[in-house]
């Protein structure tokens, strides 16, 4: 077994470093529809790429890092970036869901969902 060292997801909103984030998932989605015929796979026609980024974090005392209720109820859009090795997923997007909550002796969490565009990694 080899020895190597892994690169660890980060999140950055609007440039800032969130640092109370527990578990990050990321979905590319080409937005292409497959085009099948009599014959079968035929291609696919190109669509809208989309990005979906959802995200939990710990609640400090002081209250969250990014106020992402006030952003889902204002619907503004906001900055996503994420380094993935040497390179970064950075696109603009929108909140579209969040939550909350605690468990038995547990930490206070949030959750959210941002939808933004798809583009290359830089």
């Amino acid at each position: 077994m080899a020895l190597n060292d892994h690169a660890r997801l980060g999140l950055l909103i609007d440039g800032v470093y969130q640092i109370e984030v527990t578990n990050i998932s990321v979905q590319f989605d080409s937005g292409a529809v497959r085009i099948d015929t009599l014959e079968g796979l035929a291609g696919k026609s190109d669509g809208s790429g989309s990005v979906t980024i959802s995200v939990s974090q710990a609640i400090p005392l002081g209250g969250l890092e990014f106020d992402f209720v006030s952003a889902l109820a204002t619907g503004t859009y906001h900055q996503m970036q994420i380094p993935i090795g040497a390179k970064s997923y950075i696109g603009n997007g929108w909140f579209q869901s969040g939550s909350g909550g605690q468990g038995v002796n547990a930490a206070s969490e949030a959750g959210w969902e941002w939808t933004g565009e798809l583009s290359e990694l830089e």
